[in-house]
């Protein structure tokens, strides 16, 4: 064989993969759409399948079940609030400020893609009933749902651990326990604002200065005590 065949051959192995990687993609962005509009309970992959313009076989092609392509979409989510965060604190020095950064960019995050919060929190259901299999029984979609989250968790706890070691904040509590605190205080109270958003304008203050003023309370909270 030669050259120019094997260059032939190279050229269109690499077209295949970018044709099926853009498939992928295609399908994603067409069942997430559809999840968001109409909820995830609501969607078929018959209509995914319309939405994407692919026969509902060649979504099982990629997808071993709409679960499946759920985690596939959490995946995104994940990898963007993962940059979010990253970004947040590489502008801050270790410490509190770190630990109040993360909160800033899970804050805006779901300020900004409001429904991929709710696409984290419905996935989150659903995490008991893959972290019981066996690990070979994954799918590659659920693999890596699994393995961004705990990305973004040793994130988080690297910068409490960090907090820890040049003693800023209190050294007799967990590090995972503050983590679960902190990102349980910050869901809910995300979730709060949202009801009371109409009222803002009457009360003459807004969601921003509520997380300022919570932040700053938890902030406090988190100092060593003599």
């Amino acid at each position: 064989m030669n050259s120019s065949n094997i260059k032939n051959i190279s050229a269109k192995k690499k077209r295949r993969e970018r044709d099926k990687q853009n498939r992928k993609i295609e399908i994603i962005n067409a069942a997430e759409a559809l999840f968001l509009s109409k909820g995830y309970d609501n969607t078929s992959m018959e209509e995914i399948a319309n939405e994407a313009l692919y026969s509902k076989g060649t979504l099982y092609n990629y997808f071993d079940s709409k679960d499946d392509l759920f985690f596939a979409i959490g995946s995104n989510v994940y990898s963007l609030m993962i940059k979010y965060t990253e970004d947040f604190i590489s502008k801050e020095k270790p410490g509190i400020n770190q630990i109040r950064a993360v909160g800033y960019a899970f804050y805006e995050f779901a300020k900004n893609y409001p429904n991929y919060s709710q696409v984290l929190y419905e996935l989150s259901l659903k995490i008991p009933e893959i972290t019981n299999k066996p690990k070979i029984e994954l799918t590659p979609n659920e693999n890596e749902f699994l393995n961004l989250g705990n990305s973004y968790w040793a994130l988080f706890l690297k910068v409490i651990n960090d907090a820890k070691s040049i003693k800023v904040i209190r050294e007799d509590l967990s590090p995972m326990m503050i983590a679960i605190a902190l990102s349980s205080l910050t869901s809910g109270l995300i979730n709060e604002l949202e009801h009371w958003q109409k009222s803002f304008k009457e009360y003459g203050f807004n969601a921003d200065q509520i997380i300022d003023f919570i932040f700053d309370m938890v902030c406090e909270g988190l100092k060593p005590r003599n």
